[in-house]
């Protein structure tokens, strides 16, 4: 007979013992990694950083209603419909949970990291066992301790059925204390029907964040609903950037954008990217070149002229005669030529006033023609070289008043590129 007792006792014991034991949780389906949510470029993350505190406490799984299941498929919402284009940091963290999950009040299963919408589902899915005592003080001010280091602003959400946790006010007034305005509080409220007092709990919370707001797994029961919610949490509309109206500093008429040459004098005739123009390019901008036109490859001076050699040669009145006497200072000008193999050389030649305009142009330039010519045939310069040019009486070196002014003005200047 006491052997039956003993077989009976030992019988209800591990009835009792079995009906003990926590129930595991059922996993929760898998991430649909075939959509996702983006929001476009007009829209940045709203917060730098956010933390998901989900109730896993006995309260969340009583009275033939596991609202832990509402609570966590509340998650995978949130977690699903938050924009992949965006960056962020994340964190989950459990209120409570039965001692098969962990002896800890509060637990970290997913962050404080890079968000990852992936990692983030298989972190929310590390909850097995539902049971014990709500420590919602304690997952406060863990998430303090979470975000201390954190830039930026951040956002908390809490999901919770709110009971069993009046001290939280003080905790969540603490939470706010030390990250002041860079945090704020979202609370949705579950197992609402018969939860007043929970709900109203929740409000509070959430009201102490000072930036956040308070709502229920009803109100986030649509698709509609859950995307209106995750778009007030976490985007916001992209800063309009006001474009300065284009600026021309220097006046050329040529906007600083696109002006390469930022600093030309003003009224100076300039390039489709603002640089001064050199017609002849001759390396002297138009607006400082007084001899517009130079030959290609002619040396000039700073006012763009070219640089010239005055022959003594004593031309007659009406007189283009060049004979040998003159061929000393003719040969200064085949050295020059020489000396600058790479120029075009510009043989210029001149008269006084005497005489009609017209006439004294024919006559500068035979002048220049024969210089030329005894260049060519005595010094053996190539024609190619040289270019002869006659400017009448309209460059006169002296006042033509005088028989020693014109005499200097009836000459041949060779533009050879010398200096002197």
């Amino acid at each position: 007979m006491k052997k039956l007792q003993k077989l009976l006792f030992l019988s209800i014991l591990v009835v009792l013992v079995a009906s003990c034991s926590p129930i595991m949780q059922p996993p929760l389906e898998p991430l649909d990694t075939n959509t996702s949510k983006t929001a476009g470029q007009k829209y940045v993350p709203k917060v730098d950083n956010f933390v998901v505190l989900l109730d896993a406490s006995l309260s969340m799984n009583e009275n033939g209603r596991n609202d832990f299941l509402v609570a966590r498929d509340l998650v995978g919402q949130i977690n699903q419909e938050i924009p992949t284009d965006l960056s962020y940091n994340a964190g989950l963290r459990s209120i409570g949970h039965n001692s098969y999950q962990s002896e800890n009040g509060t637990d970290l299963l997913y962050g404080i990291t890079s968000y990852n919408r992936s990692d983030f589902h298989d972190g929310l899915n590390k909850i097995k066992y539902v049971g014990g005592p709500t420590p919602m003080v304690e997952a406060l001010q863990a998430v303090a301790d979470d975000l201390k280091s954190a830039s930026g602003k951040s956002a908390v959400i809490v999901i919770s059925d709110g009971l069993n946790i009046d001290d939280a006010p003080a905790a969540a007034e603490q939470l706010k204390n030390q990250l002041g305005e860079s945090i704020c509080i979202y609370t949705i409220s579950i197992g609402h029907e018969n939860n007043g007092a929970g709900q109203d709990m929740m409000k509070q919370l959430a009201t102490i964040g000072q930036c956040g707001f308070a709502t229920t797994d009803a109100d986030l029961s649509d698709s509609a609903s859950m995307a209106s919610f995750v778009n007030n949490v976490f985007i916001t509309a992209a800063p309009v950037i006001v474009k300065a109206p284009p600026v021309d500093s220097d006046g050329d008429g040529v906007m600083d954008v696109v002006d390469n040459c930022p600093n030309t004098p003003e009224g100076a005739p300039v390039n489709d990217v603002g640089c001064s123009l050199d017609s002849d390019g001759d390396g002297v901008f138009n607006y400082n070149d007084q001899c517009p036109g130079t030959p290609d490859g002619v040396s000039v001076d700073v006012y763009g002229c070219p640089t010239k050699l005055t022959l003594d040669i004593n031309f007659g009145h009406d007189s283009t005669k060049v004979g040998p006497e003159f061929d000393s200072e003719i040969a200064k000008a085949a050295q020059c030529i020489k000396d600058y193999p790479g120029n075009t050389v510009v043989i210029e030649g001149h008269t006084d006033s005497t005489g009609s305009a017209a006439y004294n142009q024919a006559l500068s330039q035979q002048r220049a023609d024969a210089v030329k010519t005894r260049l060519i045939e005595k010094f053996d310069i190539k024609e190619s070289r040289l270019i002869s040019k006659g400017f009448g009486e309209s460059k006169p070196l002296a006042d033509n008043k005088s028989t020693g002014g014109r005499e200097l003005n009836r000459r041949v200047e060779v533009a050879c590129g010398a200096t002197k």
